[in-house]
């Protein structure tokens, strides 16, 4: 089920994204975030497993203005490289939200956010959330040594 412009707006502004920062979308859909976020000076990596909703989404950023700054993968989330991400968007049941955090925890680098639509991750502090459009931000913590 794809985001609503409303929240998708509200994922973008609550990231706090930064020119060249990358992200990556995980379950991208159309590439609404990767968009906005590349508007916003980021490089989005999606990635999405409808081969129609790629298709759509290369061809729109082939026109788009912003076409370096986006790549769209015809693969698993759960086959995804994140170790350079300095934002990871997600909008996910709930019964994936576990088994991804741990991919999470992994794969990221201290401090890097993620940004979550409607759903929350376990035992993990919310950063920041909106209430209004179920947004929720969280932070991959310091590794404890």
């Amino acid at each position: 089920m794809p985001s609503t412009k409303r929240a998708t707006e509200a994922m973008i502004a609550m990231a706090n994204i930064k020119k060249g920062m990358k992200i990556y979308d995980l379950g991208s859909g159309d590439g609404r975030v990767l968009f906005l976020a590349a508007k916003e000076g980021a490089i989005g990596i999606g990635y999405e497993l409808n081969p129609i909703l790629v298709l759509y989404t290369m061809i729109r950023s082939f026109f788009s203005p912003h076409r370096n700054q986006i790549t769209i993968r015809w693969k698993s989330l759960w086959n995804a490289n994140l170790k350079d991400a300095d934002v990871v968007f997600v909008y996910l049941l709930p019964i994936s939200l576990d088994k991804l955090q741990k991919k999470l925890l992994t794969e990221l680098k201290p401090g890097t956010r993620i940004v979550s639509n409607s759903f929350i991750f376990k035992n993990w502090p919310i950063e920041k959330q909106d209430k209004v459009n179920h947004i929720f931000v969280f932070s991959i913590p310091k590794r404890v040594q």
